[in-house]
Protein backbone atom coordinates (compact mmCIF):
# COMPACT_ATOMS: atom_id res chain seq x y z
CA UNK A 1 0.00 0.00 0.00
CA UNK A 2 1.70 3.44 -1.02
CA UNK A 3 1.07 6.10 1.76
CA UNK A 4 2.93 8.74 -0.11
CA UNK A 5 6.89 9.78 1.06
CA UNK A 6 6.17 11.69 3.65
CA UNK A 7 3.70 9.99 6.82
CA UNK A 8 4.20 9.58 10.64
CA UNK A 9 7.46 7.65 10.29
CA UNK A 10 9.04 10.83 9.20
CA UNK A 11 8.24 12.29 12.42
CA UNK A 12 9.49 9.79 13.65
CA UNK A 13 12.55 9.86 11.70
CA UNK A 14 12.83 13.54 12.55
CA UNK A 15 12.63 13.05 16.38
CA UNK A 16 15.11 9.98 16.53
CA UNK A 17 17.96 12.35 14.98
CA UNK A 18 16.70 15.35 16.40
CA UNK A 19 17.35 13.80 19.64
CA UNK A 20 20.60 12.27 18.39
CA UNK A 21 21.74 15.46 17.05
CA UNK A 22 21.28 17.44 20.86
CA UNK A 23 23.30 14.72 21.98
CA UNK A 24 26.03 13.69 20.12
CA UNK A 25 27.82 16.45 18.46
CA UNK A 26 29.13 17.43 14.96
CA UNK A 27 29.03 13.60 13.66
CA UNK A 28 27.12 14.39 10.17
CA UNK A 29 28.51 11.65 8.57
CA UNK A 30 27.98 8.97 11.39
CA UNK A 31 24.03 10.13 11.08
CA UNK A 32 24.08 9.74 7.32
CA UNK A 33 25.62 6.49 7.33
CA UNK A 34 23.83 5.39 10.64
CA UNK A 35 20.27 6.51 8.45
CA UNK A 36 21.78 4.86 5.56
CA UNK A 37 22.36 1.53 7.29
CA UNK A 38 18.89 1.56 9.03
CA UNK A 39 17.10 1.82 5.49
CA UNK A 40 19.36 -0.80 4.00
CA UNK A 41 17.85 -3.00 7.36
CA UNK A 42 14.32 -2.63 6.28
CA UNK A 43 14.94 -3.15 2.63
CA UNK A 44 16.83 -6.56 3.91
CA UNK A 45 14.18 -7.26 6.33
CA UNK A 46 11.28 -6.51 3.46
CA UNK A 47 12.75 -9.28 1.32
CA UNK A 48 13.22 -12.06 3.72
CA UNK A 49 10.66 -14.04 4.18
CA UNK A 50 11.13 -15.37 7.79
CA UNK A 51 12.48 -12.31 9.12
CA UNK A 52 9.78 -10.29 7.30
CA UNK A 53 6.66 -12.49 9.07
CA UNK A 54 8.64 -12.38 12.22
CA UNK A 55 8.29 -8.78 12.40
CA UNK A 56 4.96 -8.55 10.90
CA UNK A 57 3.63 -10.75 13.59
CA UNK A 58 5.54 -9.27 16.51
CA UNK A 59 6.35 -5.19 16.26
CA UNK A 60 3.71 -2.43 16.58
CA UNK A 61 4.50 -0.52 13.51
CA UNK A 62 2.11 -1.45 10.46
CA UNK A 63 4.61 -2.95 7.33
CA UNK A 64 3.24 -0.05 4.92
CA UNK A 65 5.51 1.68 7.40
CA UNK A 66 8.64 0.30 6.41
CA UNK A 67 8.29 -1.58 3.05
CA UNK A 68 8.37 1.22 1.12
CA UNK A 69 9.20 2.85 -1.61
CA UNK A 70 12.94 4.11 -2.69
CA UNK A 71 11.86 7.16 -3.09
CA UNK A 72 10.02 7.15 0.69
CA UNK A 73 13.63 5.85 2.19
CA UNK A 74 14.97 8.74 0.15
CA UNK A 75 12.87 10.96 2.50
CA UNK A 76 13.07 9.21 5.71
CA UNK A 77 17.08 9.95 5.08
CA UNK A 78 16.64 13.58 4.56
CA UNK A 79 13.92 13.85 7.58
CA UNK A 80 16.99 12.28 9.05
CA UNK A 81 19.61 15.05 8.19
CA UNK A 82 16.84 18.07 9.05
CA UNK A 83 16.56 16.66 12.08
CA UNK A 84 20.12 15.95 13.13
CA UNK A 85 21.34 19.32 11.88
CA UNK A 86 18.29 21.03 14.03
CA UNK A 87 18.56 19.00 17.25
CA UNK A 88 23.10 19.49 16.56
CA UNK A 89 22.25 23.64 16.83
CA UNK A 90 20.82 23.20 20.06
CA UNK A 91 23.22 23.33 23.28
CA UNK A 92 22.20 20.57 25.79
CA UNK A 93 20.91 21.77 29.02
Amino acid sequence: MYHGNIDLASLSHFLIFFTLGVFVKDKYKGALVLGILWEIFEYFISYNQEAKRFIVDNWVVPEYYWNDTFQHKVMDILFNMVGYHIGNLIKPV
